[in-house]
């Protein structure tokens, strides 16, 4: 029979938890980014997105990665309150030699 270790996240780095969120962001704005440039650079100049399309790959991932900036500040902080009333997440690991 396996042990089963349970840890409890009672806490979230603010600052590596921004850097992995915000990474995420710009991640997905450059994919969001690139789907609109290649979108505005394949249909007519009438149905296209404007002069914002071709920047798009260039300008979603900057907002999108500032987005994420703020976005994980507030969440980690939230977290981090939440936590100190609930206890925080419980996690469980089985340890496996």
């Amino acid at each position: 029979m396996e042990a089963l270790m349970q840890l409890r996240l009672k806490k979230i780095s603010t600052k590596s938890f921004i850097l992995i969120f915000s990474s995420i962001n710009v991640i997905g704005g450059f994919i969001l980014g690139a789907v609109v440039t290649i979108a505005s650079l394949t249909s007519p100049a009438d149905q296209g997105a404007g002069p914002l399309g071709p920047w798009a790959i260039l300008i979603f991932p900057v907002l999108n990665g500032l987005l994420g900036l703020a976005t994980g500040a507030f969440l980690t902080w939230l977290y981090n309150l939440l936590a100190q009333f609930f206890g925080g997440i419980e996690l469980e690991f089985e340890d496996n030699p």
